[in-house]
């Protein structure tokens, strides 16, 4: 195995920040959909019933927690990101950089978690 020149420890740094800033993107994502879904949930609940007269909006607060739920998700996925940099960094300087996935099977679980929620509260929703 040849020593690496200059460009292509360049490269694998660049990668890693580009990286880095398209697991920010993600994150960022996931909290405005989670502020959105609040921010609608308190939008709903304050409607006189005049305008919404057909439709009964639900009494719960579920979508006000899935939406924290989402923002904490945001939040996570930003800082766990932020953590995989700075690890792949130090691998890097040592030459010894090895690939997990244990940081994209949590984030897509977790996000598999909430998604399943807000189905199921939606499917119960247009039920009653």
């Amino acid at each position: 195995m040849s020593p690496k020149n200059d460009q292509e420890v360049m490269n694998e740094y660049l990668s890693n920040e580009r990286t880095l800033l398209a697991w920010i993107r993600t994150g960022i994502g996931i909290m405005v959909f989670g502020f959105v879904a609040v921010k609608f949930s308190l939008f709903l609940k304050q409607l006189p019933a005049k305008y919404i007269a057909e439709t009964v909006p639900p009494n719960s607060n579920f979508t006000i927690y899935l939406g924290i739920g989402l923002l904490i998700a945001g939040a996570m996925t930003i800082l766990l990101s932020y953590l995989r940099y700075v690890r792949t960094i130090k691998l890097l300087k040592k030459g010894k950089y090895q690939y997990s996935t244990a940081m994209l099977t949590f984030i897509t679980m977790m996000i598999f978690v909430l998604s399943i929620s807000l189905i199921a509260y939606l499917i119960i929703a247009a039920s009653t």
